[in-house]
């Protein structure tokens, strides 16, 4: 719960600092006694010398209480909710991105491609605030491993270990299930996945190459759910279209009944569902995608959503208060050093 108290909770690890301060200290002490010793009785050359004891030691405990201000108040502190800074209205956006084998094609492969389009999706949306994103896997079956969130280093996250995804079973169907590439399934979840009231404000993102080795139109089934709700399927397209590539995992390229597999790009479907729920189809191809540009202009002109539950709270900084004290101490500490000498004769 750093992170909600402090805003850079790192900086607190200066504190670690402080023991070291105070074994130096003790070191310093033990070496002044030591040298009063040798120029004589260590007791009449303190006497002699009248530093002030008290004086001392209320300087170094300035030092200390204007280290540990220093150290906290660049911690960024910060408590009590900030309500004049309210989040950004938005719309909701639901990713749907297929993990299929095929997507592991090409060099760098389809999913590779599609990863970092979305990647620039999140930074964008999140230099921009008040949009919500969730993320919708699937393969032979559809998982929605991030619901719709502000939280963009969450969903960002859910990206990293996509290829060893694909290449495992995590989604793939149940016994007695049909094999194939579930994409109407993904969409009918990323349908369902928050309020029918907050449709209008939703959008969904498909990224695939279409191909789905069970040729049954399955993915018509999800697009007219969508279509249903009034929300809008935006569709991607990644992959050659006119050059069938091998699907290459770890242990080599993928084989069925002992013959290479081969994929293509379908853009076919991808149109169509676009066309059927009012989106737009966007051939990415072999080409670098800008997702986020392309995906704030699409919607720039659509109705967005006022407030949503998980807004991520705006806290009251408050360093100034452990600043503004721990510069006093340090000032003071600069005065008061070791204190004054009495002279003697």
């Amino acid at each position: 719960m750093l992170s909600h108290a402090f805003a850079h909770p790192w900086m607190l690890w200066s504190l670690a600092a402080l023991p070291l301060l105070g074994v130096l200290g003790v070191w310093n002490a033990r070496q002044r006694r030591q040298a009063l010793a040798r120029l004589g009785d260590s007791a009449v050359m303190e006497e002699r010398c009248a530093l002030r004891r008290g004086r001392r030691w209320l300087s170094r405990l300035c030092l200390l209480l204007g280290f540990l201000g220093l150290s906290v108040g660049m911690a960024g502190p910060q408590w009590g909710r900030d309500w004049d800074q309210s989040a950004a209205p938005g719309r909701d956006l639901v990713v749907v991105l297929d993990c299929s084998r095929s997507m592991l094609a090409e060099t760098p492969s389809r999913l590779e491609r599609a990863r970092d389009a979305l990647i620039d999706l999140a930074d964008a949306v999140e230099r921009r605030g008040g949009h919500r994103l969730a993320l919708v896997l699937f393969a032979g079956k559809a998982q929605l491993v991030c619901p719709l969130t502000h939280d963009y280093d969450h969903f960002r996250s859910q990206l990293d270990n996509l290829v060893s995804l694909a290449q495992g079973r995590d989604l793939e169907p149940q016994a007695g299930e049909k094999s194939g590439t579930r994409l109407g399934q993904a969409l009918a979840l990323a349908a369902a996945c928050d309020e029918p009231r907050l449709a209008e404000t939703r959008d969904i993102l498909l990224l695939s190459d279409g191909d789905d080795p069970a040729r049954d139109a399955e993915w018509r089934n999800g697009a007219r759910l969508a279509a249903a709700l009034g929300i809008r399927v935006h569709t991607v397209g990644i992959g050659d279209p006119n050059t069938a590539s091998i699907i290459r995992l770890d242990s080599g390229p993928l084989k069925h009944e002992g013959q290479i597999v081969r994929t293509r790009l379908e853009e076919a479907p991808l149109r169509e569902i676009a066309a059927l729920t009012g989106g737009v189809y966007t051939s990415a191809r072999t080409r670098a995608l800008p997702l986020g540009a392309l995906y704030l202009g699409a919607i720039a002109h659509l109705p967005e959503r006022e407030t949503s539950d998980d807004a991520l709270p705006v806290y009251r900084q408050r360093y100034a208060w452990f600043l503004a004290p721990a510069l006093g101490f340090l000032v003071l500490f600069t005065f008061l050093g070791d204190g004054p000498r009495k002279t003697t004769r």
